[in-house]
Parts: C-alpha cells; sequence; structure tokens
C-alpha cells in the first residue's frame, strides 16, 4: 500500500511512498505517465513513513519506521545521504521548509520527539529537539504566520496538537483536538485541518500560536444509529435473522419506537427470534449504532473473528496475518515488535459483535 504522499511547492512533482521500499515521483505537467523511482538502502528493514520535497525540489527527504532519514537527489534512485537511528522505535513522517535560505527539516517519532535538522549537502545538522507530547508523534508541518513568524506544529498519539515556535523552541500551544489519534496535518493561510482515527476532520482558525475550531467534517462510514436508512437496518437484520424478510424501518424507528412494539411490527414468530432481535436491539440503543471498538483498524470494516496482538490493539484476524505475511514485523499502530505467534482471540469482543449481527 501506498503510506506517505507530498507535492512540490510549484505543483509540478508527486512525491509517494510505498510499503514495498520505493519511492515513486511522477511530473504531474511534463511526463504523468512516465514516473521514476527511488528505492531505500537493501540494508533498512523499515517501511517508509514520510516523505517531502525542498522548495526547489533538490532534494527529497523520506523517514522509514527503522528510524532512518535517507536524503535523494530526484534523478539519483539510491539514496545520497543516510542517518540511520534519527528516532528509537521509528520515524513516522517529515516535512521542510526554508529558514535563514536553509533547508530545515523537521521529523518526528514513536520516540515522542520532533526533532529539527539543516539539510546541508545530504547531510543533516541537528538543529533542535523538541519534548512535549506524551505519545509517539505521527505528523507535523511547518507553517509561515504573518509571513515573519516560523511555526511547526505536531500532532500525536495523545489526541494533542502542539504548536511550537522555530526560532525559540518553545512550545507555544497545546490542545486536545480529536478523542482518537491525530494522523495528518495540513495548513493553508491561518486555518489548519486535522484528521483523526476517531473518523473526523477538523478544521481550525490558526491566530497567534494558538487554534480555534471553525468547523468538524465527520468522516465516518458507520452512521449512527438514527442516521441508518432502510438499507442499513435490513443489512443488520439480514446478518442477525437471515430468513428474515425486508423491513421499510429506519435506525430512527429501531432507536425510538417503544421496544415490544418494534419487535411486533417485525413480525417475528419464534420467541427465539424475538429474544435474539430485544437483545441486539437494546444493544445498538447503547452503543448508539456500531461501536469504533466492532472495525478492525486495518480495513475498518465489522470484525467477525477479532484477536488481539501484543501491541494491546485487536485486529481482524485474516487482516493482521496479511499483514505480517507482507512483511511487517512491526505493528500498524505503535510501530511495537509483531509476531504471528502472539495472536490471541478476543473471545469476549467476538461475542459481543455477534449478540448485535449474528447470533447463533
Amino acid at each position: 500500500p501506498v503510506r506517505c504522499l507530498c507535492v512540490s511547492k510549484d505543483g509540478s512533482l508527486l512525491i509517494s511512498g510505498s510499503s514495498d521500499q520505493t519511492i515513486c515521483i511522477t511530473n504531474v505537467v511534463t511526463a504523468p505517465e512516465c514516473p521514476t523511482y527511488l528505492r531505500l538502502t537493501e540494508s533498512d528493514s523499515g517501511m517508509l513513513s514520510g516523505v517531502c520535497i525542498s522548495y526547489d525540489n533538490s532534494v527529497i527527504v523520506a523517514t522509514a519506521t527503522s528510524g532512518s532519514i535517507f536524503l535523494y537527489d530526484p534523478t539519483t534512485p539510491k539514496p545520497l545521504g543516510t542517518h540511520y537511528d534519527a528516532h528509537d522505535m521509528g520515524a513516522n513522517a517529515c516535512d521542510i521548509t526554508l529558514h535563514d535560505d536553509r533547508n530545515l527539516l523537521a521529523t518526528v517519532g514513536a520516540d515522542y520527539l520532533a526533532k529539527l535538522w539543516y539539510v546541508d549537502n545530504y547531510k543533516l545538522l541537528p538543529y533542535t529537539t523538541l519534548s512535549g507530547h506524551s505519545g509517539q508523534l505521527l505528523c507535523c508541518k511547518f507553517h509561515l504566520l504573518d509571513q515573519s513568524k516560523l511555526l511547526l506544529f505536531t500532532g500525536s498519539y495523545d489526541k494533542t496538537i502542539i504548536i511550537w515556535g522555530v526560532e525559540s523552541g518553545e512550545k507555544l500551544h497545546q490542545s486536545i483536538c480529536h478523542s482518537s489519534f491525530i494522523y495528518s496535518i495540513a495548513l493553508h493561510e491561518d486555518q489548519l485541518v486535522t484528521c483523526s482515527s476517531d473518523k473526523t476532520v477538523k478544521v481550525w482558525s490558526v491566530g497567534s500560536g494558538k487554534t480555534k475550531t471553525i468547523s468538524v467534517i465527520p468522516t465516518s462510514t458507520q452512521e449512527t444509529l438514527t442516521e441508518w436508512e432502510s438499507k442499513q437496518v435490513n443489512n443488520w437484520l439480514s446478518r442477525l435473522l437471515p430468513d428474515h424478510p425486508p423491513t421499510k424501518l429506519t435506525g430512527q424507528d429501531l432507536a425510538t419506537i417503544e421496544l415490544d412494539e418494534l419487535i411486533d411490527s417485525l413480525e417475528c414468530r419464534e420467541e427465539k427470534d424475538k429474544a435474539r432481535l430485544k437483545q441486539s436491539v437494546c444493544l445498538l440503543r447503547a452503543f448508539g449504532g456500531i461501536p469504533n471498538e466492532f472495525l478492525c483498524p486495518i480495513s475498518m470494516e465489522i470484525m467477525t473473528d477479532p484477536v488481539v496482538m501484543t501491541d494491546g490493539h485487536t485486529y481482524e484476524r485474516s487482516n493482521i496475518t496479511e499483514w505480517l505475511s507482507a512483511g511487517n514485523c512491526r505493528s500498524p499502530f505503535t510501530n511495537a515488535t509483531l509476531s504471528a505467534k502472539s495472536i490471541v482471540s478476543n473471545h469476549n469482543l467476538r461475542k459481543l459483535i455477534k449478540s448485535v449481527f449474528f447470533l447463533d
């Protein structure tokens, strides 16, 4: 899969990084059908986690889950500079900007740190290290405020955004912006956009080094119960009682109609089926729809065979097995080392999911 993406400042180059350790460069202006490819060093076992390109398109930087940073000339397939173990437990993202007419690079990682480097002739010169998050950092972006003050924004596993003053190295502002991990951020003029595993995109107004929310855009494909149309109701009903005929009821009906009246309107004859429906409807009402815990974090689909890994997260068995079979030895969430031998069935969650969707 493609894991990271960036566009050159002049809009001519599209750079993407993949799990197969390749970087694809596409000139969308002159040769959109003829991409060129760069590769990580053969000795590096990590996956690409971030890419960025300098203002003059002369340097491409890539970060890897191994903790390494690679520097490329876009016309040369192999890196001209490599900085190994830049971040303990892995580097997760990067961004680059001009500072005092020099390329200034930001990298963030699983060590809870943001690091700034000057890029000089494909070598990294440490500038400063920023510490303030209580979880691994997942994203970062530079931003020039009022054409004069250079800021760095970092998003983290701890659900917060921190705004840093690059010149001073000070933490100017920190906010809990989401109810789950913040995976990506983008900036344009005075607006900050954040996206999270809580399935929302939020738009913030940036001023004086602080943030103020101006819009929340839900991106969940799993609607709340009251938002279900008849199609979703019938999908739930067909999994619970495969032989039951379609209904015109909506999620609003499931949420509000008195329970016995609702069961009667579904015209169930068997007492066993009525009991199943009552239990399932009660759970749906309690959860308000499909809980995030029912969804595999890899596919975002309802799990049927959930398993717990040593990173503490639960996945659909087939998805995490495929992840490991593809050569990924680290957690998609925490970058901790995983093993196929560590797969343990989550029986309690499986029973709970089955009680809502397909009792037997």
